[in-house]
């Protein structure tokens, strides 16, 4: 059986236990608590930054990644990755920049992926074989005699 310690949880006065072998984000999100992260927990997107109240010594020592997200400024800043960060021992962490309501309510209006506007159009065979028979004066007032494609005109030759 593995080592647990405890974790506290600020704001909300909660505790949780945590294995040695563990990083926050991953003991969290099985105990379905709100904490942001884009990446997933590969230390790539640094928005799951939590901040150590209690116990900074019961931590591992920062990674190369969290290093590069981050930088050197734990001891004053005293915040870490929760993906990157494992507990050797009792630690306070204050989850208060992680509301669930208010990263929500930051993403309401901005559209997804299904939402956004493409800008092309996907023509079937058969509508480019008619347009390519039409002679030049019926394929639209600013179509030319190749159909509407212009020739690229390079660039200026500059002479030195």
């Amino acid at each position: 059986m593995s080592e647990e310690f405890k974790l506290h949880l600020r704001p909300s006065d909660q505790s949780v236990m945590i294995k040695k072998d563990q990083n926050i984000l991953e003991c969290l999100r099985e105990k379905d608590i709100y904490v942001k992260s884009s990446c997933g927990g590969h230390a790539t997107c640094g928005d799951c930054v939590v901040k150590i109240a209690t116990g900074e010594d019961n931590l591992t020592p920062q990674t190369f990644e969290e290093l590069k997200l981050l930088g050197n400024i734990f001891h004053i800043t005293k915040e870490r990755l929760a993906c990157q960060t494992c507990v050797l021992g009792d630690v306070t962490v204050d989850l208060s920049n992680h509301d669930k309501a208010a990263d929500a309510q930051k993403l309401r209006g901005k559209p997804g992926p299904q939402q956004k506007k493409k800008n092309f159009q996907v023509r079937k065979k058969e509508e480019i074989a008619v347009k390519e028979s039409l002679p030049p004066e019926e394929k639209g007032p600013d179509k030319g005699k190749d159909g509407g494609f212009r020739k690229h005109r390079g660039f200026k030759k500059i002479k030195y």
